[in-house]
């Protein structure tokens, strides 16, 4: 028996068998009522994709040298890109780059400035018919994007990060328990006996609690007389709550996520080991986990671009979480240790 393909549903639905195709890809540019007559009769006749032909395309698509395809866009809740804001600068950069190599321009958006609110970005979006969004860390916790003439469906869209809480897209970010359980892991492989968590509400609430919740799964698998009560306060009395809580337990080391290195005196870190959450490249005189920050942007830009080739547009259902693994980083803040 023969296989159904698109130019049996084209002759039969009396279209195009490239309307057919972009119709059973959902492509906006198809109106509904046409989308759903086209896979009606494709039900009907019993097609299906071709798993070999699609693997064929991408394998071709993949070996071409690739040439300007799109234009994407990075949406950054701030004003231009700040270039000593090295956490999204290097997701900035990350992303850039993979786009360039499959043929796509990355443009940044600024809904910090003056003259872009998201209503108007909306239309330049939609007038330069740019499909793909990557949101940059927004500025605050819990932000939401509420713009009712924003189109989601228009657009294939993922966020870095969980500060964006509303709509709620795919995201792409660092493996964040795993990094903090790492890090404790290693801590206690140096020597290290009575390890402390330091960071802020603010903090814990941007990373949806992740290292915190990293942190706790490992300390609890520890004596109880090796615990320390985890230090999370505001970041306004961080300051002056560290120099109470390491004064009060004394720790052997500290998984830092705060600036808890400005707290402490020279005296006391040589006595107590530090660890931070993201070192920033491993030129750092720190200890810690190693945020490979510009593949989480490259891996951004593979999702999104994925994304437009299935047509996969608008707010999922089930938001995908992407996670990235960091790795460990020695450094002289922990140094091995040997307690008495």
């Amino acid at each position: 028996m023969k296989r159904p393909t698109l130019r049996d549903i084209a002759a039969l639905a009396h279209v195009s068998h490239v309307t057919v195709s972009l119709a059973l890809r959902k492509h906006h540019s198809i109106p509904k009522e046409t989308r759903e007559r086209i896979e009606e009769i494709a039900q009907q006749i019993g097609y299906w994709p071709d798993p070999a032909l699609s693997a064929l395309m991408v394998y071709r698509q993949g070996a071409k040298t690739s040439k300007y395809k799109a234009t994407l866009g990075w949406v950054n809740s701030l004003h231009q890109l700040d270039r000593r804001d090295m956490f999204r600068r290097d997701l900035f950069d990350g992303a850039q780059e993979r786009c360039a190599e499959l043929g796509y321009h990355l443009e940044e958006f600024c809904l910090g400035d003056v003259d872009m609110r998201f209503e108007r970005l909306a239309k330049v979006l939609y007038a330069r018919n740019i499909q793909g969004l990557l949101f940059a860390p927004q500025e605050r916790n819990h932000a939401h994007i509420s713009a009712r003439s924003f189109d989601w469906d228009r657009f294939s869209a993922i966020s870095f990060g969980f500060s964006l809480a509303r709509p709620q897209l795919d995201v792409v970010i660092d493996a964040q328990f795993r990094a903090s359980r790492l890090a404790f892991r290693k801590l206690r492989s140096l020597g290290y006996r009575r390890i402390g968590y330091a960071s802020t509400h603010e903090f814990n609430e941007r990373t949806d609690c992740n290292f915190l919740s990293g942190f706790l799964c490992e300390q609890f698998r520890m004596p109880r007389a090796h615990r320390i009560p985890v230090l999370a306060c505001s970041d306004k009395d961080f300051h002056a709550e560290c120099r109470k809580w390491y004064d009060c337990y004394k720790p052997d080391a500290i998984f830092a996520v705060g600036g808890v290195a400005y707290v402490l005196t020279p005296e006391e870190l040589q006595h107590c080991g530090i660890a931070l959450h993201d070192i920033g490249d491993r030129h750092s005189p720190y200890a810690g986990i190693c945020q490979d920050r510009k593949l989480i942007g490259r891996v951004g830009a593979d999702e999104v671009i994925a994304m437009i080739h299935a047509n996969r547009r608008g707010i999922p259902e089930a938001p995908k979480r992407i996670l990235i693994e960091g790795s460990w980083q020695d450094g002289p803040s922990a140094p091995r240790v040997t307690f008495q």
